[in-house]
C-alpha cells in the first residue's frame, strides 16, 4: 500500500529508531527501558531525520585533499584560516582558539607522531559545520555543557563517494561571555558508529 520512496523512508526511520533504542538499553545497561526514554529516543530519529541532510565535499571543502596533508601545512591552515569566532544557527557565538588544535592529533596529544593527516584534511569543514548545520544536539558531561553539531558530508573519490558524518564538539566556556569553545570534532565513517554517540544527545531546536 506503500509507495517505494515512502517505504525506502519507513524502513530507515525503524532502523533508526531500533538501533537508537538498542543502544540506549546497552549503555544504560538496563534490562528494560521505560516509555519516556523509548520516546527521547524517537524525538532524537524524528530530528536526525529532519535536519541531517547530506553536504557534497566541494570547493573549499576539498581543497586539502588530493595528496599528502603535513603536519605543517595543517598548523598553518588551523592557524591562518580556523581560528577566529562564527556564529551558529541558534545565533551563539562559537570561539576557535589554538586550544582546539589538538584535534589533529591522536588522544590530543600534541606530538608529531600522533598527527593524523584525514584530520589535517578536514579542517575546512570545522567552521563550515559550526556556520551551517541546524543539526546541533546537546549533551551533558562531567561538569561541562557540550553542544554537538553535525553534517553528513558526501566525499567524492576515484572510484567511489565516501560518506562521513562529521561531529564537531563545543562546550560552554566558563569565563564572562559563556560563549562556546571548540572543544574537538571527529569523522565517523560507519553509520552504526555515528547513531551509537547519537544516543545520547538532545536534539537543540534549530532556527
Amino acid at each position: 500500500l506503500l509507495s517505494k520512496v515512502n517505504r525506502a523512508t519507513l524502513i530507515d526511520i525503524y532502523y533508526d529508531a531500533a538501533k537508537l533504542i538498542y543502544y540506549k538499553q546497552t549503555h544504560s545497561k538496563k534490562p528494560q527501558l521505560k516509555p519516556k526514554e523509548i520516546a527521547r529516543c524517537l524525538n532524537v530519529v524524528f530530528y536526525h531525520q529532519r535536519h541531517g541532510q547530506p553536504v557534497e565535499v566541494t570547493g573549499e571543502l576539498l581543497e586539502n585533499f588530493g595528496g599528502d596533508f603535513s603536519e605543517e601545512r595543517a598548523l598553518k591552515y588551523y592557524q591562518e584560516r580556523v581560528i577566529g569566532s562564527v556564529q551558529d544557527q541558534l545565533g551563539q557565538t562559537v570561539t576557535i582558539d589554538e586550544a582546539g588544535m589538538d584535534f589533529l592529533y591522536e588522544n590530543h596529544e600534541i606530538k608529531s607522531e600522533n598527527y593524523r593527516q584525514t584530520r589535517g584534511k578536514r579542517l575546512p569543514w570545522i567552521q563550515y559545520v559550526l556556520r551551517n548545520t541546524k543539526e546541533i544536539y546537546t549533551k551533558q558531561e562531567g561538569n561541562s555543557y557540550l553542544y554537538i553539531y553535525v553534517t553528513k558530508f558526501l566525499l567524492p573519490l576515484k572510484t567511489h563517494t565516501a560518506v562521513t558524518w562529521f561531529l564537531v564538539f563545543t562546550k560552554k566556556r566558563k569565563d564572562i561571555d559563556k560563549s562556546l569553545a571548540l572543544l574537538t570534532a571527529i569523522p565517523v565513517d560507519r553509520y552504526n558508529g555515528f547513531l551509537s554517540k547519537l544516543e545520547s544527545m538532545t536534539p537543540a531546536e534549530a532556527k
